[in-house]
């Protein structure tokens, strides 16, 4: 396990607390709830620091991008080979192991790790100021009555301000720097003859996700034999690159596959200039993307771009969302839940063989790319991080 660092900070200090929680995605969605917390505590009048707790680099990378605003990473210990779906799923020390999204014991947590230690004293003192995002029945049920809603309140950040107690969600995008740059990744892409696009494929897993008796993931991913169509089709004009991270990776014909340990290589290349934009499922590349207001296609089944996608009208930042709604208008397997059971009160397993994602087509997908080209590669992007 990877020890924590204590920042310059003791049992008597008071700070802001934000604890990061759930998938990778999830936890870069919540860095916005940073920008909250600095102007809570300019309301406040004081100069406290902001403790960002994680124990993946998402919170160092926000961190980066905060530079002279006083906001500390404190990195807890992480499970090898939990990353990049379930970055949660920690040891207890009586052996058991549990997921965040699952619970809301965070506190509970922390004590177990730290007992008698500097992170919990702070922590234990610093309650009014701590934050984390509550994955209970609440926010499962905002989802579901905003999945087929298209408006500003949709958007997760809003749902997840209902359970941040209180923080309010500002409707701006992540803010992630990369805090180390690799000279590997660096040779990867001069090595690269035309411009390219990065993908996410949605298919790599670890053997926890194997273990699920219902595992939604299998349910967003598009047919491995369109990205090769597709690819085939567009492999004259760009290089197709696809990151991954764990212990399965699928290869495609004419897909360079680069292997990452964090997120931090992954924005080094979304942030290149030879990357012209992402492709993905519903997965963390579309929100580390937003942080940069890269243009990009993200292709969704059983999942709602409503509640989970950045648009160009409310977030300014250049997604097209290809989901073809006619497909399953209830999008009920998306993680099965209370929510998730047919008129029986049976849980729900897909009886429309995926039809969601297997009702897009290569052409569909490429007349995305077309617009993509014609209309947001135009644009310039000056935008920068605003506090």
């Amino acid at each position: 396990m990877t020890e924590v660092t204590q920042p310059q900070l003791n049992a008597n200090s008071k700070v802001y607390i934000l604890n990061l929680a759930g998938g990778l995605g999830a936890r870069v969605i919540q860095t916005c709830f940073i920008r909250s917390l600095i102007t809570q505590r300019k309301a406040a009048r004081n100069s406290y620091p902001i403790c960002v707790i994680d124990n993946s680099i998402i919170g160092a990378m926000a961190c980066e991008g905060l530079k002279n605003q006083n906001v500390i990473s404190i990195r807890t210990p992480e499970t090898p080979n939990a990353w990049p779906h379930h970055p949660g799923i920690m040891s207890l020390p009586n052996g058991e192991k549990e997921h965040p999204i699952f619970i809301d014991t965070w506190r509970e947590n922390f004590k177990n790790y730290n007992t008698g230690g500097w992170l919990w004293e702070i922590l234990n003192n610093n309650w009014d100021r701590a934050y984390t995002i509550d994955y209970s029945f609440g926010l499962t049920k905002a989802i579901h009555l905003h999945k087929m809603k298209n408006n500003k309140t949709s958007f997760i950040g809003y749902h997840y301000a209902r359970g941040m107690q209180d923080l309010e969600y500002d409707g701006g995008v992540p803010m992630l720097k990369v805090t180390q740059y690799n000279s590997k990744v660096t040779n990867f892409i001069t090595g690269l003859k035309k411009p390219f696009i990065l993908l996410h494929l949605g298919c790599d897993m670890n053997n926890n996700d194997f273990m699920n008796a219902v595992n939604y993931r299998f349910h967003k991913v598009w047919s491995l034999q369109r990205w090769a169509e597709l690819v085939q089709k567009m492999k004259h004009k760009y290089e197709f690159v696809q990151v991954w991270a764990n212990n399965h990776n699928t290869e495609i014909p004419d897909v360079k596959s680069i292997k990452v340990e964090n997120l931090n290589p992954v924005l080094q290349l979304l942030e290149h200039e030879k990357c012209k934009f992402f492709m993905s499922i519903d997965n963390y590349l579309p929100h580390l993307a937003s942080s940069i207001k890269k243009p990009g296609i993200v292709m969704w089944g059983s999942v709602s771009p409503y509640v989970w996608g950045w648009n160009k009208t409310w977030h300014k930042v250049p997604h097209l969302h290809v989901w073809n709604t006619s497909s399953c208008p209830t999008i009920a397997c998306w993680r099965p839940s209370l929510f998730d059971v047919d008129p029986n009160g049976k849980t729900w397993v897909c009886d429309k063989e995926y039809k969601c994602m297997k009702s897009i087509t290569v052409n569909q997908v490429i007349k995305n790319i077309t617009t993509l080209e014609e209309t947001y590669l135009q644009e310039k992007n000056s935008d920068n991080i605003v506090l």
